[in-house]
C-alpha cells in the first residue's frame, strides 16, 4: 500500500494530536494479557528476545534496548516532536540558536503530525509492534524510577526523559527514512521566507542545525557457483555512526513457530532486524545511490509573493504559524515561525542555489515523507524463506527509504535489489530531464533534479515499483559498496532503469574498485570462497593503492637527496619522507609504520587527473590506474609529510599510535584505513550523524601549511578519532541444519557507561580478536547465556 498522497494540507502541529490518538486506541493487535517475554543476554550482550506475540517482541526488544541506549531514544523522540529549546533553552553552545533551529525544522516537517492521521490506515503488525515497543519502554522508564534500572549520565534525572506513545515509535521511523534527503534540508526550510520579509535567512548558525549525514556499506551476497559448499552467504558491513541515534544494536527475535531471525537494527527500530539471518536466508542493505526527492523551480506572481502558478491559474501559498516554547532564565517563552509548502512540497531557501526573489522560488518533494511500510518491509524479510519471498516482499511495500538490498538462501540463489524509495517521474518529465538544457545541465554537474514547478506532468506522485527498479537474480554473486546498481555484478551490468537510481558509465570509488578486486583474489584455491575466507575480507586493512608502492618509490629515488618547494613559505626535503613511506606495508594494521602518511598523500590525489591510465567505461573495475611518475605525485607525499611533521607527527610512527576510538576516558588504538585510501573496511573521524543533544563537539580541523587550507582528512592534533565506519559486521553461510553465522558490533552493544557491555566488543575488535560465532540456535544460546531477565507483559 502506498500512502504517498499530494495534498499536504490539513496537517496539525499540535503536538498533543499523537497522544491522544494512542489513548484512543483500542486493544492493539496480538495483544496477549498473559504474555510473559524472556530477554537472555549472550557473550557480549546480544539481547535475544523471546515472546509469543508481536506485541510482546516489541515490548521486550524496546525494554532490551532501553537498558543500553535509553538516552538516545529519548532525545530522538524529543528532537523529532520540536520540543528540545523547550527543555534545553535556545542554544547548545554560545549563542547558536542550534535547539531553537532544530526545533523550527522538525515542526515543519511535523511528523507527528503526519503519524497522527495515516497510524489508523497501518497495518495491525506494525501497530502490534509499535504499540509493544511504546509499552515496554515506557515499563523501563517505571523501572528506573524504582530504582531497579538505570540511565546514563546523558539524560540522567532530565524532565526529557519520558513516557511515549507508538506515534513516537512510528515517527522515529519516518525520520530514519528521511535522513537522507529532507533530513539534509532543515536549513533551507527553516529560511524560506518571501523577499523583504523579517526571516532567518542568511543566518549562519542555520547550518549547525543538521550534521552532515555520510553513510555508506559493503555488501555481498554469494551463490552456489561461487561458495565451497553450494550454498548461499551474505557479507554485511554497513558503515554508520559510532555515536547516537544511527548506531546499530545487536539482537535475536524469536516467536514459536512464526518468527526467528537475528542480526542488527538501528537504535528505535521496534522489533524486527534490519540486516540478519534466519534459518533459510541472510540479506544486509548498502546505502543507495539514488534520489529520493526532487526540487520544482516555481513561478511566483510578482504581485504577490504569496502566490505561485499552477496549470495557468495562480495558487496561494499555503502557511503555517509554529510556536516554539523556548527555556530561558525568566521562564518559557514562545518563539513564532512561518513555514511556507504548495500542494505538493516544502518551500526551501538558500541564496546561492535556491533563491526567492522575483518570480522565482523554489519548493522540495521527498517520495519518503510518508512511508509507513518499514516495519511491514522488514518484517516480511525476517520471516522470507527464500530469495522467491524476499523478492515478493520488496514488491509489495515500499517500506525501504534508501537501501539497496543484498540477499542469499541456503539453496545458493542471489538477489540484488536498489529497495529505495526513488519518484517515479512521468514520461514527459524524464523526457524533460534529458533534453531541458538548463534541467539536463543541473542534473549532469550536481546529480539534482529540478523541474518546473507549474505543471501536473512533472509533479511525481509515489515511488517507483520494484519492476522498475534495478534488480539482478544470478547463481555467482551480486555486491555493491555505495556506487550505482550498475556494476552490481560487472558480467550482467544493469542499464535501463529511471536515472534517478544513478548513473552507469560512471567512474567507481576506490573502495568499490577494491571490492571487485577482493572477490576476485581472495577466494579459496578451488576458486570458491568458504566462511573463514569471507571473515578474512571483511576484517581486511588493506588498500586498493598499495600497488601504487613501486610508482612512488621510482619518484623518491629520481628526486633523492633534493630538497622541493612546495609553496613560497614551505620546502621539503624529499629523502626522510621517502625513507618514511618506504615502511609503509601496504595495511593499515595496529603495526603498519607511516600508514598515516600514506592515508595523507591518498586523500590528496585526484583521480581524474594523477593516474596514467583514466577511467574507461569498458574497465571500470580496474580504472584509472598507475600513478603518473611526475614531480605533482611527489610533492602530494611531500605535502602531507611536512604537515605530519609540523603536528608534532612521527613520520614513522606506528599506526595504532595515530587511529584511536575513544570510549569513556579509555583511548583504544584502532587498525583499518579510510575511505579515500581505497579501504574496504573503512573508518573514519566523521561525528555529523550524531544529532543527538549530549554529541561530541567536532574538533577545530588542522590546517595544512602548504596551502593554507584545511586538512581534508579531519586529521587533529590528536591523530584520527573513530567515529564512523565498520559497525556491524556479518558473515553468515548455510549447512544442511541451517545458519552458520559470525559477527561483531564494533562499537559495543551499550552507549550506557553503566553497562559492562559498553566497551567489550570494541576492545575485542581493538585487540584483533576477530568476530564471534553469532549463537542463533538454543543450545548454543544456552551455553552462551550470560544473563536471563522475564518481563511480564503490561499494556499501557
Amino acid at each position: 500500500m502506498n500512502f504517498f498522497k499530494l495534498s499536504m494540507a490539513g496537517l496539525s502541529i499540535c503536538m498533543g494530536s499523537a497522544v491522544a490518538a494512542q489513548q484512543a486506541a483500542s486493544t492493539p493487535a496480538h495483544f496477549n494479557a498473559q504474555e510473559s517475554v524472556r530477554i537472555t543476554r549472550t557473550h557480549l550482550g546480544i539481547a535475544h528476545v523471546k515472546a509469543d506475540t508481536l506485541y510482546g517482541l516489541g515490548y521486550g526488544n524496546a525494554f532490551a534496548q532501553a537498558q543500553d541506549h535509553a538516552c538516545i531514544l529519548a532525545d530522538g523522540y524529543l528532537r523529532q516532536r520540536g520540543e528540545r529549546a523547550k527543555y534545553l533553552g535556545a542554544h547548545r553552545r554560545g549563542q547558536d540558536n542550534y535547539y531553537l533551529y532544530s526545533d523550527i525544522g522538525y515542526r515543519i516537517l511535523d511528523l507527528p503530525g503526519r503519524v497522527a492521521q495515516h497510524y489508523d490506515q497501518m497495518s495491525d503488525n506494525s501497530k502490534a509492534l509499535a504499540e509493544g515497543f511504546a509499552a515496554g519502554y515506557n515499563h523501563f522508564l517505571s523501572e528506573v524510577a524504582a530504582g531497579r534500572e538505570t540511565l546514563d549520565q546523558a539524560c540522567r534525572d532530565q524532565s526529557w526523559v519520558k513516557p511515549i506513545t507508538a506515534h513516537d515509535v512510528v515517527s522515529s521511523l519516518m525520520l530514519m527514512s528521511v535522513q537522507g534527503s529532507l533530513g539534509r534540508m532543515l536549513p533551507m526550510l527553516i529560511q524560506a521566507a518571501p523577499p523583504q520579509s523579517d526571516s532567518l535567512s542568511g543566518v549562519d548558525v542555520v547550518s549547525e542545525s543538521v550534521g552532515d549525514i555520510t553513510q555508506g556499506s559493503n555488501g555481498w551476497a554469494l551463490g552456489q557457483s561461487v561458495t565451497a559448499n553450494g550454498r548461499g552467504m551474505v557479507l554485511a558491513n554497513p558503515h554508520f555512526p559510532f555515536n547516537g541515534n544511527s548506531r546499530f544494536w545487536t539482537h535475536h527475535a524469536t516467536i514459536p513457530g512464526e518468527l526467528d531471525v537475528m542480526g542488527a537494527s538501528v537504535v528505535g527500530v521496534p522489533g524486527v532486524v534490519n540486516i540478519g539471518f534466519n534459518r533459510n536466508l541472510a540479506w544486509t542493505h548498502t546505502f543507495s545511490s539514488a534520489l529520493h526527492h526532487v526540487f520544482y523551480r516555481l513561478t511566483m506572481d510578482p504581485n504577490n509573493p504569496l502566490r505561485y502558478r499552477y496549470e495557468g491559474q495562480w495558487r496561494d501559498l499555503q502557511t503555517r504559524q509554529i510556536q516554539i516554547p523556548v527555556k530561558t532564565a525568566g521562564g518559557i517563552e514562545t518563539h513564532e515561525h512561518t513555514a511556507y509548502t504548495t500542494h505538493f512540497g516544502f518551500l526551501l531557501e538558500d541564496a546561492q542555489n535556491f533563491p526567492w526573489q522575483g518570480s522565482v522560488a523554489f519548493a522540495v518533494r521527498d517520495v519518503n515523507l510518508e512511508n509507513f511500510e518499514a516495519i511491514d518491509h522488514w518484517l516480511a524479510y525476517n520471516k522470507a524463506a527464500s530469495i522467491d519471498e524476499l523478492a515478493a516482499a520488496s514488491a509489495r511495500y515500499n517500506g525501504l527509504s534508501f537501501n539497496n538490498t543484498l540477499a542469499a538462501d541456503r539453496l545458493g540463489e542471489t538477489f540484488y535489489t536498489d529497495d529505495s524509495n526513488v519518484p517515479d517521474l512521468s514520461p514527459v518529465a524524464l523526457e524533460w530531464l534529458r533534453t531541458d538544457p538548463f534541467t539536463a545541465a543541473v542534473f549532469a554537474s550536481t546529480g539534482q533534479v529540478v523541474l518546473p514547478g507549474d505543471r501536473s506532468d512533472m509533479i511525481f506522485n509515489g515511488a517507483i515499483d520494484l519492476d522498475k527498479s534495478p534488480s539482478l537474480r544470478r547463481r555467482d554473486y551480486v555486491q555493491n559498496s555505495n556506487d550505482s546498481f550498475w556494476l552490481t555484478n560487472p558480467e550482467q551490468p544493469i542499464r535501463e532503469v529511471s536515472p534517478l537510481f544513478g548513473k552507469v558509465d560512471a567512474k567507481q570509488s576506490e573502495r568499490s574498485r577494491y571490492a571487485h578486486e577482493l572477490l576476485n583474489t581472495q577466494r579459496g584455491r578451488d576458486g570458491r570462497f568458504d566462511l573463514s575466507e569471507l571473515e578474512k575480507v571483511i576484517l581486511g586493512n588493506g588498500s586498493y593503492y598499495a600497488d601504487q608502492r613501486a610508482v612512488v618509490a621510482g619518484l623518491c629515488q629520481h628526486y633523492g637527496g633534493q630538497t622541493l618547494v612546495l609553496s613560497e613559505q614551505v620546502s621539503a626535503q624529499v629523502d626522510p619522507i621517502c625513507a618514511a613511506f618506504a615502511q609503509w606495508d601496504g595495511q593499515f594494521n595496529l603495526d603498519s609504520k607511516a600508514a598515516h602518511l600514506a592515508r595523507e598523500f591518498f586523500r590528496a590525489l585526484d583521480t581524474s587527473q594523477d593516474f596514467v591510465v583514466p577511467f574507461d567505461a569498458t574497465q571500470p573495475t580496474t580504472t584509472p590506474h598507475t600513478l603518473k611518475s611526475e614531480r605533482t605525485i611527489l610533492e602530494k607525499l611531500l605535502s602531507a609529510g611536512v604537515n605530519l611533521q609540523h603536528y608534532g607527527f612521527a613520520l614513522d610512527a606506528p599506526y595504532g599510535e595515530i587511529q584511536y576510538l575513544r570510549k569513556g576516558s579509555e583511548r583504544m588504538a584502532w587498525p583499518g584505513p579510510d575511505h579515500s585510501s581505497g579501504g574496504f573496511n573503512m573508518f573514519a573521524p566523521a561525528n555529523g550523524m550524531d544529532l543527538t543533544s549530549f554529541a561530541k563537539p567536532a574538533p577545530t580541523p588542522l590546517t595544512s601549511i602548504v596551502d593554507g587550507q584545511p586538512l581534508w582528512s579531519e586529521l587533529t592534533r590528536d591523530g584520527y578519532e573513530v567515529n564512523y565506519g565498520s559497525s556491524w559486521m556479518m558473515v553468515v553461510g548455510f549447512d544442511y541444519w541451517g545458519p552458520v553465522a559470525k559477527g561483531l558490533l564494533l562499537h559495543s552493544q551499550s552507549a550506557n557507561r553503566n553497562s559492562v557491555h559498553f566497551s567489550d566488543s570494541s576492545r575485542r575488535y581493538a585487540q584483533q580478536g576477530g568476530l564471534i560465532t553469532l549463537p542463533f540456535y538454543p543450545w548454543q544460546i544456552a551455553l552462551s547465556a550470560i544473563s536471563s531477565t522475564k518481563l511480564i507483559v503490561k499494556k499501557d
